[in-house]
């Protein structure tokens, strides 16, 4: 007897991109919010530790986790949202994932230039 193999499907690496992206930005953009918006401009935080952070480790993985991952919730969001209603797009999973996986790229250079 012929085993058959099923077909692997690439939904799961995408979901996990997808709930990444939401959990991060729900998450961390209240507080990048509050910083960035309210105690920076406020002055009751200096410019001076944001760009000292950013220039470490830690704040090259938060650049990019908070860069990143949401850019994926919001595409998967916009897939499966036009497919709700009906407008298919040939090759629109390529699309909005590639666009989503070069955006990646090109901010994964972007911090490891920083």
């Amino acid at each position: 007897m012929n085993k058959q193999d099923p077909k692997r499907s690439n939904e799961p690496p995408v979901w996990l991109m997808f709930s990444a992206g939401g959990t991060i930005s729900a998450i961390c953009f209240p507080v990048l919010i509050l910083i960035l918006g309210i105690l920076l401009p406020l002055g009751l935080i200096p410019m001076d530790n944001i760009i000292v952070f950013a220039h470490t480790w830690l704040g090259k993985l938060v650049i990019l986790a908070v860069t990143i991952f949401p850019m994926w919730a919001g595409m998967h969001r916009v897939h499966h949202g036009l497919h709700d209603l009906k407008i298919h797009l040939p090759a629109s999973g390529w699309l909005f994932y590639g666009l989503s996986t070069l955006y990646s790229i090109v901010v994964l250079f972007a911090v490891i230039a920083l």
